[in-house]
């Protein structure tokens, strides 16, 4: 998973994937919709019981593993090995401490989609299928949010999302907060204090769409914007129908958070990235200390978390004083935390990874290598959501996005550039075209966005 270099060591820049683009598109689109699916069922009275998800999830993992089965080499098989050796171990550990938490495989779940679904975009290889789902995705979301912006009780009436969310186990029925959610997920209205931040005209309502929750919607938004802006540049036309509509996404569901990340992902994507790879090599272990010291300075130390407010620096004291409250067994995994850490994604990660599995989980994400340097650049973008969203949230790890955004990560790392070269960068000779090899003449210094061939990682 390092490289795509030891992933496809032989294969030219140019050759057709191993997966289908129907295939590959219709399991990533699933992992988009499934939700939405059981929520339908549930809705007409059929119970989306807290196993038929699960299930649901679990099949769409295996069918994206099988489809890529014949792209799997040692070094993927390694990878998937140690994931599931390490976090069936810690869990192990954190159950016989704990046994009235039950075993929790859900950690090792978290941590195979990523794997999965990146060798599902390189197997896929076809960076031209890959803007085809994206956009068909996007506009079957834009599609359905606006049937709920301006439908929303005929929208209740096809998705009861409350109602979905205490089926499955997410919320309890007596949860006060399902008291004014309205039927929708206890975070789509923006209530008390809190009012709209983009295009406040539009209301307290967040748009969920089929992501039953404004979040994942709003994060998604970003991320398509992003592939809009890395796509544009690298085809050298513009990508006008997925960025609009991905920001039509991100404004609908008034996600600030992911606003801004997509505005600074945007700078990023336009850095070179021997600028931004080293900052965000460091981004996470950064945001872990400041979010330490900024619960130290909030107050004495000890406190039990609680999550006061629903703005953003509430949400950043509590994940801060998740991981004040950690002794020695919360930061190796062997122990469960005392408070809930869904709030608190570092915190998550931490306790069921440990500190030193964080670590390497991080370092081997940002070891990546693509054909070009646009994917250095979508791979550090996508680094700054990450960075930003574990700090209030463990939102990351659901599959309802990760299947996307690894996808498109794989995808990316197989493409060569089509278009985007610098006048003086020489067009390839026929045997590098048909080999993936180095182009004729080097290309000038510091043109960073030019084509280049695959390079061995020492990762």
């Amino acid at each position: 998973m390092a490289s795509t270099d030891l992933a496809y060591p032989a294969a030219p820049a140019t050759s057709a994937g191993t997966v289908s683009p129907w295939l590959a598109g219709a399991i990533v689109f699933g992992t988009i919709v499934f939700n939405a699916v059981l929520c339908f069922v549930n809705t007409r009275g059929i119970p989306a019981t807290p196993g038929i998800v699960m299930a649901s999830e679990g099949l769409l993992i295996g069918v994206a593993a099988l489809a890529c089965l014949r792209y799997l080499n040692g070094t993927h098989l390694s990878v998937l090995a140690l994931i599931v050796l390490g976090t069936v171990v810690l869990s192990l550990v954190r159950y016989v401490d704990k046994p009235s938490a039950g075993f929790d495989p859900k950690t090792t779940r978290d941590l195979i989609i990523p794997v999965v679904f990146f060798v599902l975009g390189q197997a896929m290889n076809n960076i031209r299928a890959a803007d085809k789902i994206v956009l068909f995705s996007t506009l079957v979301l834009l599609a359905f949010a606006l049937f709920e912006q301006f439908a929303l009780n005929a929208f209740l009436n096809v998705f009861h999302v409350a109602k979905y969310y205490v089926a499955r186990g997410t919320l309890s029925a007596t949860d006060i907060a399902l008291q004014y959610s309205g039927g929708l997920a206890i975070n789509a209205t923006r209530a008390g204090d809190q009012s709209r931040s983009l295009l406040p005209f539009l209301g307290t309502h967040r748009v969920s769409s089929l992501f039953l929750e404004p979040s994942t919607l709003g994060n998604f938004g970003a991320l398509v914007s992003l592939w809009a802006v890395v796509r544009s540049r690298m085809e050298g036309r513009f990508y006008g129908l997925t960025l609009i509509c991905g920001l039509i996404l991100l404004v609908l569901s008034d996600t600030r958070l992911a606003a801004l990340v997509g505005a600074l992902g945007v700078v990023i994507v336009l850095l070179p990235p021997r600028l931004t790879t080293p900052a965000m090599i460091a981004a996470p272990f950064v945001a872990v200390l400041g979010l330490w010291f900024f619960s130290a300075w909030s107050g004495p130390p000890g406190l039990e978390p609680d999550v006061e407010g629903l703005g953003l620096r509430e949400r950043l004291l509590y994940s801060g004083q998740v991981l004040d409250t950690f002794n020695i067994y919360d930061w190796f995994g062997l122990s469960l935390p005392r408070s809930q850490t869904f709030d608190a994604g570092y915190a998550y990660i931490i306790s069921r990874a440990s500190v030193l599995g964080f670590i390497v989980l991080w370092l081997v994400f940002m070891s990546l290598q693509g054909r070009t340097g646009y994917f250095s650049a979508f791979r550090n973008a996508i680094a700054l959501y990450f960075v930003a969203q574990l700090c209030i949230s463990a939102s990351p790890f659901t599959i309802k996005l990760a299947g996307m955004l690894w996808f498109l990560l794989g995808a990316l790392s197989m493409a060569s550039a089509a278009a985007g070269r610098h006048p003086s960068t020489p067009i390839p000779n026929r045997r590098a075209r048909e080999t993936g090899t180095a182009w004729a003449v080097p290309p000038r210094r510091g043109a960073w966005l030019q084509p280049s061939s695959p390079r061995p990682s020492l990762s």
